[in-house]
């Protein structure tokens, strides 16, 4: 199953980490598939390809969190004796969170974990749209700019790809934890200065969710300032591997 969920995993060494990157609602792997590359010299991404897309898009999707984590912690544990670290933007940023929490349930701790354009845990998303007709919901993904323009201008598409889309949003929607659990690794939180769905107030209340190191760091763009600022973000993704990858934890 390594070669359906975990993407690049045949690229894992001892001498550097590996940085397990989760995604966004309605997100593939190869959202990330640029950052292998570019990151190449320095750390292994290994991209989470979830069922209900790309090269996996007759696959059921994924609608609750705990069967989800249940299939993650099983393989990513057989790497977690490596160096690792944890990306996730959006919905990845929780379930990077409960996977690492798991993991540290489970004796492994990683280098860092990196969580953008995303809420804390214990509080609940103020409008969700999980629950919402096909009409309306298709009307409320133009918020999120996740989704293509050509996906949501296509009656057709958008359709063949409803049944994922809500699959997400149902699981991130409907996940909340009632109090932070502190994690062991430290904690680096980014976010788009113009995102509405996660204000920079929202990234800097990702301190509580750990006992280690905590920074933030904020980048000009909306929620998916990943897009347009990819070269500033692998810049400073590499920074944070420097900075940390040698900690012992």
């Amino acid at each position: 199953m390594y070669n359906k969920l975990v993407k690049n995993y045949e690229n894992i060494a001892d001498n550097r980490v590996t940085l397990f990157c989760l995604p966004f609602a309605g997100g593939g792997a190869s959202a990330y598939n640029g950052w292998i590359k570019k990151m190449q010299e320095t750390i292994t991404v290994c991209p989470i390809q979830l069922p209900g897309r790309e090269e996996r898009i007759m696959d059921k999707p994924y609608s609750d969190m705990n069967s989800l984590l249940d299939d993650l912690v099983g393989i990513i544990s057989n790497f977690a004796n490596t160096p690792y670290a944890l990306w996730g933007h959006s919905m990845g940023g929780k379930i990077a969170y409960e996977l690492e929490k798991r993991l540290e349930n489970g004796g492994y701790i990683a280098k860092y974990f990196i969580v953008s354009g995303s809420r804390v845990p214990h509080i609940p998303e103020p409008n969700p749209i999980y629950h919402l007709s096909d009409t309306e919901f298709k009307t409320e993904l133009e918020r999120f700019e996740g989704t293509p323009k050509e996906v949501l201008k296509n009656d057709d598409l958008l359709n063949f790809f409803l049944p994922m889309l809500r699959a997400d949003f149902t699981m991130d929607e409907t996940y909340c934890v009632k109090e932070p659990v502190p994690l062991k690794c430290p904690i680096i939180a980014f976010g788009g200065t113009e995102d509405k769905e996660a204000k920079e107030e929202d990234v800097k209340a990702w301190n509580s969710y750990t006992v280690n190191g905590f920074r933030h760091q904020m980048f000009p763009g909306g929620h998916f300032y990943i897009k347009d600022q990819e070269v500033e973000l692998i810049d400073a993704i590499i920074k944070v591997n420097r900075c940390f990858s040698h900690n012992d934890n």
